[in-house]
């Protein structure tokens, strides 16, 4: 996704957190706003640190890069201007413990991915054993049926 796509979405997440922190809201009711501008800003940094992605929307090297840039310099002001609300609110040991939980879950999810692949790799496995068993056992009455009716029209 392009920079100033990212960006827009950061920004819709951004001032619906700073709505729900200036109004009280509870961090549990705040956590898929929380994430998506964690994961928009994650984006941002990534297409900043290799732009030539959007190369081939037909925008100049030149316009690649400034965009890649202003996004990740607003993306990174609206991380601080968030955790400044954020801690003003609910304290910096409130932010510290998000982040360690936002760590934490990314690093849960990365695991269940990798176990999920590995269940469907090992799926499709067996499927593919037992497929090829089936097609063995069909091909073995097919031939012997064959036979048999060969034998009974002698």
């Amino acid at each position: 996704m392009d920079p100033l796509t990212l960006l827009a979405a950061a920004r819709l997440s951004y001032e619906a957190l700073k709505s729900g922190i200036a109004v009280g809201r509870e961090l549990q009711g705040m956590a898929a706003d929380l994430g998506s501008l964690f994961e928009s800003v994650a984006g941002i940094t990534r297409a900043a640190a290799d732009p030539k992605g959007s190369l081939l929307a037909g925008k100049s090297a030149q316009q690649v890069a400034m965009e890649a840039f202003a996004a990740k310099a607003e993306a990174d002001q609206m991380m601080a201007d968030l955790k400044n609300h954020f801690i003003g609110e609910f304290g910096l040991a409130a932010w510290d413990q998000v982040l360690a939980a936002t760590t934490q879950i990314k690093k849960q999810q990365k695991v269940d991915a990798l176990e999920a692949e590995k269940n469907m790799e090992e799926f499709l496995h067996s499927v593919m054993i037992w497929g090829s068993v089936f097609i063995a056992v069909l091909l073995v009455v097919a031939v012997l049926v064959l036979i048999a009716i060969g034998l009974v029209h002698r």
